[in-house]
Formats: structure tokens, C-alpha cells, sequence
């Protein structure tokens, strides 16, 4: 158990996969282990964060693009898994990707946890923050489980 906020967790979050990115550029079989995480961390920020952002006005059209991005590196994530990791274009392809998620990742730490921060009272965060870390820690347990 925890008492971080949700925004923290998304932080470290995003930390460990920008570590994961970094593994992947020497060992692109790592690349399995980030797609996992990512997928989670997108199904769980959209569903406890995202979603009672996008009822509050002034910050409603910022957490709607966080969204349309988690679906963009959905597609390319997809791309990815897809795509031959010998043949070269696949480094070139990883390296938009990480471009992009990396802006997703600042606009998100930047502008919409500050926003979010703002939005939502202390015991809100905290409580989403609990319930974030015991879900991915949950699910991402059954994901490296089950392969």
C-alpha cells in the first residue's frame, strides 16, 4: 500500500519505461516487456484518471488528446510487434516511436498532472494513486505470467 498520488505513479511509471526504452536499443527483445507495460498503463490511467478529467471543462480537451495519443502509440506499439525486429527499418520505426513517447509523456507530466493536480482534492489522488499501483502491479504480474 501507498499514499502517492495518482500523478506520482503515472511518473514513475513513465520512468520505467523510458528505462525499458533504453534496454531496448541494446536487447529489441525487451520490446515484449514495454508494449506490456504500456498497454496497461494506458487502460488504467484512461479508466481512473482520464475519465474524471474529461468531465471538467477546462481541462476536458487535454485529456481527451492524451487519449487520441494513447491511441496513436497503440498503433505504433502494434506496428512493432508486428514488424521483423532483423530488418533495419524496425530501429527506424522504434525511434519515432520513442520520439513520440516521449512528448506524450512530457506534455502529460508537464501539463495535465499539474492540471489534474489542480482539478481533483488531495484524498482523490491518493485513492486513485492506491488503486493504480495495486492494479498494475496485478496486472502487470498476470501479463508477464501468461506470455
Amino acid at each position: 500500500m501507498t499514499s502517492k498520488k495518482i500523478t506520482e505513479h503515472l511518473t514513475d511509471h513513465h520512468n520505467e519505461m523510458r528505462g525499458l526504452m533504453k534496454e531496448i536499443k541494446n536487447d529489441n527483445e525487451k520490446f515484449i516487456m514495454l508494449k506490456k507495460h504500456l498497454d496497461v498503463h494506458h487502460e488504467l490511467e484512461e479508466d481512473l484518471l482520464l475519465s474524471l478529467l474529461n468531465e471538467k471543462d477546462d481541462v476536458k480537451d487535454e485529456s481527451l488528446e492524451s487519449q487520441e495519443e494513447h491511441l496513436v502509440l497503440n498503433f505504433l506499439l502494434l506496428d512493432l510487434a508486428d514488424f521483423p525486429k532483423d530488418n533495419h527499418r524496425w530501429k527506424i520505426k522504434l525511434g519515432v516511436f520513442e520520439e513520440i513517447l516521449n512528448h506524450h509523456l512530457e506534455e502529460e507530466e508537464e501539463d495535465l498532472f499539474p492540471e489534474a493536480e489542480e482539478k481533483l482534492n488531495e484524498e482523490t489522488l491518493v485513492d486513485l494513486g492506491t488503486r493504480f499501483y495495486d492494479l498494475k502491479e496485478k496486472r502487470l504480474e498476470f501479463a508477464f505470467d501468461t506470455k
